[in-house]
């Protein structure tokens, strides 16, 4: 079963709440997730929200990373979708969570774009990680 992409959805809670409200520091830390993931950046996108939060895309080659931020609540909504083999969405995943300092991760991954024998295409859940207590390196 070959699949055009891999399609993480990502729930980061307990995260620190000025990181989540600060647009430079979220842009930063996006480009960088996409380089953790060997991706190819195109442009990118974000916007700082009246009176918190933060939204924002990275365009890949490969496809895309995507944010939105709830401060007050110390948490973080985030997609990484990558196509081709050389990527790989979860050191993008894994950065970003350690980057907002997230307390936990419930992370979804989603193989997208199989093609079925009618000439249709579907996508079919492949991975579930959840990890309720992130142990950071040193």
């Amino acid at each position: 079963m070959k699949a055009l992409g891999r399609h993480i959805v990502c729930e980061l809670s307990g995260c620190q709440p000025s990181l989540l409200s600060d647009i430079n520091g979220i842009a930063a830390m996006m480009i960088s997730a996409a380089k953790a993931a060997r991706a190819t950046i195109m442009e990118s996108a974000f916007h700082r929200f009246e009176p918190q939060g933060v939204s924002g895309t990275v365009i890949l080659a490969e496809s895309h990373i995507s944010i939105h931020t709830w401060p007050e609540k110390g948490y973080a909504a985030m997609d990484f979708y990558t196509c081709g083999d050389h990527t790989d969405p979860w050191l993008a995943c894994q950065y970003a969570a350690e980057t907002l300092h997230a307390k936990s991760v419930l992370a979804t991954e989603l193989k997208r774009g199989i093609e079925k024998s009618d000439g249709e295409y579907t996508h079919v859940l492949s991975r579930n990680h959840d990890a309720r207590a992130l142990v950071r390196s040193a």
